[in-house]
C-alpha cells in the first residue's frame, strides 16, 4: 500500500529549512499531509523573536505538499469521531485559511497577534487534555490493576472531547481502531501514576495527540522525538512511527530517498 506521511513540529521546521528553494517531486507531494496539530504550533510560534525564520518555515510547504491541494489533517478530536466512534464531523476550514495568510505575507509582524489567539487556543486545548489525563491518572491510582477501568475512563474522556456517543462502539472496538494513541496514553499514566508529585507537562499531552492520526491505515508519522517508539509498542500502529534525525533531514536528496522509503512510492 502506497502511504501517506505527516510530520511532528520538529520535522516541519527542519524540512521546511532544507526544502526553502527546492520542492519535491510532484508525485511525492502528493504523499504528504499537513497535522492540525502541528501547523497550529508551528504558527502559534510567530509569537516568537525569531518568527521571521519560523514563517519561512511555513512558507516552505507549498514546497512539499501540492499547493492546489494540500492535504490537511483534521483536529484530533474530529479525527477521533471519526475515526474511533464512526461519526463525521464537518470541518472548520480554520487551518486551510490561516495557511492562505501564511503563503501571502512577507512579514511575520503582520500575523503575530493571530498567531497568539492561536497560540492562547492551543493553551486551552492543553488544558483540557491535561485535566482529563489528570482524572485518568487518579483513576489509575484508585485501581492501578483494572485494565477495564482505565479503558472506561479513556474512553469517556475521549468521548467527550469529541462530542459523541461512547457506547456508539463497542470498547474493544475503539481501543483498535486507536490502539497508538491508547497505548501511548497508558504508558504515560502509569509512569505518572508511580509519582505522587506529579503535574502533567501540557506538550507532553497535545504531543501524544499526534497519535490518533495513525487509525488511519495509509498514515505514517515522522518525528525526532525517540519517546513514540519507546511508549508505543504493542500496538500494530507502532510500525508507522518512524523516528528520524536532523542529519536525514538535513539534506534534499535524503529527504527524499527517506519520504520515498517511508510511502513505499517509487522504491
Amino acid at each position: 500500500m502506497i502511504g501517506f506521511v505527516y510530520f511532528d513540529t520538529d520535522v516541519l521546521h527542519l524540512i521546511g529549512k532544507t526544502n526553502a528553494n527546492q520542492g519535491l517531486p510532484a508525485e511525492l507531494r502528493e504523499r504528504m499531509l499537513l497535522s492540525y496539530i502541528t501547523f497550529l504550533e508551528a504558527f502559534s510560534q510567530l509569537t516568537l523573536s525569531d518568527n521571521a525564520e519560523i514563517l519561512s518555515h511555513i512558507q516552505a510547504i507549498h514546497n512539499w505538499v501540492n499547493p492546489k491541494n494540500a492535504g490537511l489533517l483534521p483536529h484530533p478530536d474530529a479525527a477521533i469521531a471519526e475515526i474511533g466512534f464512526q461519526e463525521t464531523q464537518a470541518a472548520d476550514g480554520f487551518t486551510a485559511r490561516v495557511i492562505n495568510l501564511c503563503l501571502d505575507t512577507n512579514s511575520p509582524e503582520e500575523l503575530r497577534a493571530a498567531a497568539s489567539e492561536v497560540m492562547n487556543a492551543l493553551g486551552e486545548m492543553k488544558h483540557r487534555a491535561a485535566q482529563d489525563f489528570t482524572h485518568l491518572v487518579d483513576v489509575y491510582r484508585r485501581e492501578p490493576h483494572t485494565g477495564d477501568k482505565f479503558s472506561e475512563g479513556w474512553l469517556n474522556g475521549i468521548a467527550r472531547r469529541a462530542r459523541v456517543d461512547p457506547n456508539a462502539r463497542p470498547l474493544a472496538e475503539i481501543v483498535s481502531a486507536l490502539s497508538a494513541y491508547y497505548e501511548f496514553e497508558e504508558e504515560r499514566i502509569k509512569l505518572a501514576a508511580r509519582d505522587p508529585h506529579y503535574e502533567p507537562d501540557q506538550n507532553d499531552i497535545i504531543d501524544s495527540q499526534q497519535l490518533v492520526y495513525l487509525g488511519y491505515p495509509a498514515l505514517h508519522f515522522l518525528t525526532c522525538d525517540g519517546g513514540y517508539c519507546k511508549r508505543v509498542r504493542k500496538s500494530e500502529q507502532a510500525a508507522r512511527i518512524h523516528k528520524v534525525s536532523h542529519e536525514e533531514l538535513g539534506d534534499v536528496h535524503r529527504v527524499e530517498a527517506l519520504l520515498r522509503k517511508v510511502t513505499d512510492f517509487g522504491t
